[in-house]
């Protein structure tokens, strides 16, 4: 209640002055305003978005004060604001020379060096702001000298920083999720664990830390450790729905549908239902076999977001799997309308093409796709397979020739060739390129015939099924 009547009264004064600032430019009779008035004034318009007012007074108050720094400094902070960066730094750094211990100063040029891409000269100027400033922002300029150690690619200095931020205040719950960050970006996710278990046991009633530590978990592929982890985080504060919504996927990793949709359905009663919650829901229900409840959960989806691509693609998949090809084109056609860049939608809607003999169709699309995404295995090997079940056999192979250098010796790729190669009659060379990578895929003749069901009555085959040698 205090503070309430500290703001009432403040507000109370501040009316006061606009009043009188105001009357003062209407009637044109002088008035005096100190300086501290004059500043709030600024600051009061131009959190109203009344820059040209704010500019008037400021003019107004370099009059009565020439020599005050404070001014200077906002004039240089509204100059920067207005787009004029290169023209505001030169002031800043002129009124540094004269108050080279104003953190403000220091902060403003960092903000403005940051926006230019200098990266080095903001993480200086945030360094000094943050050895002069005051205690109560040190945690987010520890979080600003990160942001600007990524912008440049420095992850293990970024990451020295927030270790800094966790060891003064481990309640920093932004330095937490931003160092789950980058240490995922650094592609450690055991040193992310070590990490987040250490934090841990030296905090264990930080939701934070039990969640960050179930997120590097899970990208570790440790699903039932990392549910464990979330479960710890929901103990502390069973309202964090970004911990039972991680882990429902989680859940969802480990094949436990009905408990992940108890999660979800949960998070629904601490947030507002959403297209993406809903959708996640139909996908467990999918993976139930319940078809109907599947559609049920999309169609909420598309309910709250009649654009949500995802609830589109599960209902194309759930009209897939009752063989229901004009359902099912229909929504990966709209999927890939509201998202024409998802190489993903691509290879969906190519598939059913393909299934339903529209194989030029098909290779359209298969096309677009490897020109958004040029070195995309999936999209080779399923083009590739569409010209192959219309008998092409020589464009697939061409396709093939153009698969990138990095992928030409997977297994899918040589089962491929081999197809389109003892298709054409080119038995010899077929066997020859499989014999060669047998040596490296010794099961690679079971995955030739599952895609390849008649090369099973070919004698030569199957005196290379008796001699494969056993797989590890």
């Amino acid at each position: 209640m205090h503070d309430e009547e500290l703001n009432d009264q403040d507000a109370r004064e501040m009316a006061g002055i606009v009043e009188r600032y105001e009357a003062m430019v209407t009637s044109d009779a002088p008035a005096f305003f100190d300086l501290i008035e004059l500043e709030s004034l600024i600051e009061h318009y131009l959190q109203h978005g009344k820059h040209r007012h704010a500019r008037q007074v400021l003019k107004f108050a370099n009059g009565l004060y020439p020599e005050s720094l404070s001014l200077q400094l906002r004039e240089a902070q509204m100059m920067a604001g207005s787009g004029n960066l290169k023209l505001a730094i030169p002031r800043l750094r002129n009124l540094l020379a004269f108050e080279p211990s104003n953190d403000e100063i220091h902060l403003t040029l960092a903000t403005l060096y940051s926006q230019l891409d200098k990266h080095q000269e903001a993480i200086h100027h945030y360094r000094q702001a943050l050895d002069l400033g005051d205690a109560a922002y040190r945690g987010d300029l520890y979080i600003d000298i990160a942001l600007e150690y990524e912008n440049i690619g420095h992850w293990d200095h970024a990451v020295e920083v927030l270790n800094e931020a966790l060891l003064e205040n481990p309640k920093n719950e932004t330095a937490l999720h931003e160092l789950g960050f980058c240490l995922d970006s650094m592609g450690r996710s055991k040193e992310a664990i070590a990490a987040f278990n250490d934090f841990v046991n030296r905090h264990p009633y930080s939701c934070p830390g039990w969640y960050n530590l179930g997120n590097a978990l899970q990208r570790n592929g440790q699903f039932a450790q990392a549910i464990d982890a979330y479960e710890y985080a929901l103990v502390i504060d069973e309202n964090f729905s970004p911990a039972l919504l991680q882990k429902a996927s989680a859940l969802t990793m480990v094949e436990d549908y009905e408990r992940a949709l108890e999660c979800y359905r949960e998070s629904m009663l601490m947030d507002a239902p959403q297209a993406n919650i809903y959708t996640l829901m139909g996908e467990c229900k999918e993976r139930l076999g319940d078809l109907s409840d599947a559609d049920d959960y999309y169609y909420c989806a598309l309910e709250l977001d009649g654009d949500f691509a995802d609830a589109h693609v599960g209902l194309g998949v759930v009209a897939e799997m009752r063989e229901d090809w004009t359902g099912s084109l229909k929504h990966f056609e709209k999927a890939m309308e509201l998202e024409p860049e998802n190489v993903e939608y691509h290879i969906l809607l190519g598939g059913i093409l393909k299934k339903i003999g529209m194989h030029d169709e098909a290779g359209l699309i298969y096309s677009n796709a490897l020109r958004l995404s040029p070195e995309n295995l999936e999209v080779f090997l399923e083009a590739s397979e569409n010209f192959q079940t219309d008998e092409r056999f020589e464009e697939a192979l061409q396709l093939l020739d153009a698969v990138p250098p990095v992928s030409s010796a997977d297994p899918l790729v040589i089962c491929r060739r081999f197809i389109s190669m003892y298709s054409l009659g080119r038995t010899k060379q077929a066997y020859q390129i499989l014999d060669e990578a047998l040596d490296r895929t010794p099961d690679l003749c079971s995955t030739l015939a599952g895609l390849f069901p008649g090369i099973e009555q070919d004698a030569e085959f199957s005196l290379r099924v008796l001699n494969a040698p056993n797989t590890p």
